[in-house]
């Protein structure tokens, strides 16, 4: 007796896990220096802004895939589970977003469980001296993988 031994194909599939965090980032349009809007979120909105510590920056390749280290500040509530940074666009020649490049600042709102967006926007632009304010999502910029930290 033969037996017939039929050789099925498997699919072979393959799992993708996209472990990125989506978060929000606002681009801020103002004429107000880094110190000036960072002291102006900490009256206004109640925050604890702080200027990045020496030799702490986000450290992220332009262009020519040279490393350029951007200073910001930070306000992080353990208590509330928020971590935020304020980035300034253009600093040391470079820009950090350049198909950004009219916005002055980015506050990136990485760890946020307390604050509306759409509050906080509407905070934002009632600040005097803040020209205008949108939101992105973190998935619109190239190099958001160097901000989750």
């Amino acid at each position: 007796m033969r037996r017939f031994v039929s050789m099925i194909r498997l699919k072979k599939m393959k799992l993708e896990i996209d472990d990125e965090i989506e978060f929000p980032i606002l681009g801020i349009s103002t004429a107000l220096g880094d110190y000036r809007l960072a002291w102006e979120l900490n009256s206004k909105l109640n925050l604890k802004f702080q200027r990045s510590q020496e030799c702490k920056f986000f450290t992220i390749p332009d262009k020519s895939k040279k490393n350029i280290d951007y200073e910001y500040y930070s306000y992080v509530d353990d208590e509330e589970m928020s971590k935020f940074f304020l980035v300034k666009n253009k600093q040391k020649g470079s820009i950090l977003f350049s198909d950004r490049e009219r916005l002055d600042f980015f506050l990136i709102l990485r760890d946020n469980f307390v604050w509306d967006e759409e509050d906080l926007l509407s905070d934002l632009r009632m600040i005097k001296g803040v020209i205008a304010v949108f939101a992105f999502s973190s998935t619109e910029f190239e190099f958001s993988e160097y901000l989750n930290d």
